[in-house]
């Protein structure tokens, strides 16, 4: 696992702005770092919701001064063909970010659908053991929480394995804490995810 501090203003209030790399998603950072490599100097990075989209797309855009477009989905087709164009007319390389593949975008350009069709594409599955626990141990860091390694262990074995399920928890569980003024401890973890289960 590496943990790399990015040089960049916080995505949101408390937010940690470190990049987290295990081999759940070690594919996709190296990907990013071979643009020059992309087809059209083009490629879509798809993943859920939390999954660090958006914080991938700003490394790669500090790192190689890249166009980053993000929900892309839902950008205009004319926005999505001028930054393709300015990318392969030797612009900054452009990475579209997406929650959904881009075979189910609604496109209305046909030649549009064809470079899309024929981007870099670079997917984020869910989150492994490793890259579970570092993202709740990150979201406790942030909101000044801290969990045990035998509760962190009872939490990663049985929570549903989402980057927005891992959110979710840590979000709840702290303020259950803060709530009661106790430590984030085994008890109350599978009390959290005994009502949601």
């Amino acid at each position: 696992m590496r943990q790399i501090a990015l040089p960049l203003d916080e995505l949101r209030p408390g937010a940690s702005n470190s990049l987290i790399i295990t081999d759940a998603n070690a594919h996709v950072f190296f990907g990013l770092g071979r643009a020059q490599t992309w087809p059209g100097r083009c490629a879509i990075l798809v993943g859920p919701a939390r999954s660090g989209k958006s914080l991938l797309g700003r490394f790669f855009a500090a790192q190689v001064n890249g166009e980053v477009i993000d929900d892309a989905e839902i950008v205009a087709s004319e926005k999505l063909f001028n930054a393709w164009n300015r990318a392969q007319n030797g612009g900054a390389p452009l990475l579209m970010l997406s929650r959904i593949e881009p075979a189910k975008w609604d496109i209305a350009l046909p030649d549009l659908r064809s470079r899309v069709a024929s981007a870099e594409m670079l997917t984020l599955g869910p989150p492994d053991d490793e890259l579970a626990e570092q993202l709740l141990q990150n979201h406790f860091q942030d909101r000044g929480t801290m969990i045990g390694p035998e509760a962190m262990s009872y939490v990663l074995r049985r929570m549903t394995r989402s980057y927005a399920a891992i959110e979710d928890f840590a979000r709840e569980a702290n303020a259950v804490a803060l709530a009661e003024g106790s430590a984030i401890t085994t008890a109350l973890a599978k009390r959290i995810l005994e009502k949601r289960n």
